[in-house]
C-alpha cells in the first residue's frame, strides 16, 4: 500500500482531507482506482518513447514527464512506474514513496487529468465520477505531502544547507530528482513499514 498524505485505501477512515466544494464529487471521488487509471496508461506512453529515434527521447521524456523526464533515463522511468505500480497493488505492507516516485507521479497525474477532463468519453475511465471533471487541485492538496521536487534547481542549489531544513527540502534524495541525476536503485526503492502511518482520531 502507498501511503500518502491521506489514505488512499480508506476514503471512510478519519484525516484530514479538504472538501471539495462538490459534496457529490467528494462522496464519487476513489483516489486509489484515479491512481491505479492513471498509471496503467504509462506503459504505453513509454513505448510509445521507447519506439521513437533515441536522438528525440529527451524532448520526448520532458514532454510527457516535465519533471520527472530531466532524469533523461527510459529504464528509470520504467521502474519507477513498475515500482509505484508493484506498491499500489501490495496490500501486505505500507511503503513510503521517494520524491523520485512523487514527482513521477505527479506529472502523470496532471497529464491524465488534464486529457481526462478534456475527453468527451469520461465515464469509460472513472465511471464513478459520473462524467463531473477531476478537481486535480484538490487531489495533490489531498493526497501530496509537498511539491519540493517542483522547486527551480538554481534556486535549490543556492540555498544553504540550514535554509534548506528550515523550508522543509532536506527530504532525502531531493537534490537529485530536482536536479535530474539519474537515481540509483536505493533511491527508487519503496520503504516498507509495517506501522499504520496515519493518526487515529478517537
Amino acid at each position: 500500500m502507498l501511503a500518502f498524505k491521506n489514505n488512499i485505501y480508506n476514503c471512510s477512515s478519519p484525516g484530514k482531507l479538504i472538501p471539495s466544494p462538490d459534496s457529490d464529487y467528494d462522496s464519487r471521488f476513489d483516489p486509489r482506482h484515479f491512481i491505479e487509471v492513471a498509471l496503467s496508461q504509462e506503459d504505453d506512453v513509454l513505448s510509445f518513447i521507447e519506439r521513437q529515434p533515441q536522438e528525440y527521447w529527451r524532448e520526448d521524456f520532458l514532454q510527457f514527464y516535465p519533471h520527472a523526464g530531466k532524469i533523461n533515463s527510459l529504464y528509470a522511468l520504467k521502474e519507477i512506474l513498475k515500482i509505484l505500480k508493484s506498491g499500489l497493488r501490495d496490500m501486505t505492507c505500507w511503503h513510503q514513496m521517494t520524491p523520485y516516485h512523487s514527482c513521477f507521479l505527479y506529472d502523470v497525474i496532471v497529464r491524465f487529468s488534464f486529457n481526462y477532463n478534456h475527453d468527451s468519453e469520461k465515464l469509460v475511465q472513472l465511471p464513478e465520477l459520473k462524467g463531473k471533471p477531476v478537481l486535480l487541485g484538490n487531489f495533490i492538496s489531498n493526497y501530496f505531502f509537498d511539491q519540493n521536487f517542483l522547486v527551480d534547481p538554481e534556486h535549490f542549489n543556492s540555498l544553504e544547507r540550514e535554509d534548506k531544513v528550515l523550508l522543509g527540502y532536506d527530504c532525502p534524495h531531493l537534490f537529485g530528482v530536482i536536479n535530474g541525476l539519474v537515481p540509483t536503485p536505493d533511491e527508487i526503492t519503496l520503504k516498507e513499514s509495517t506501522d499504520y502511518p496515519y493518526s487515529v482520531f478517537v
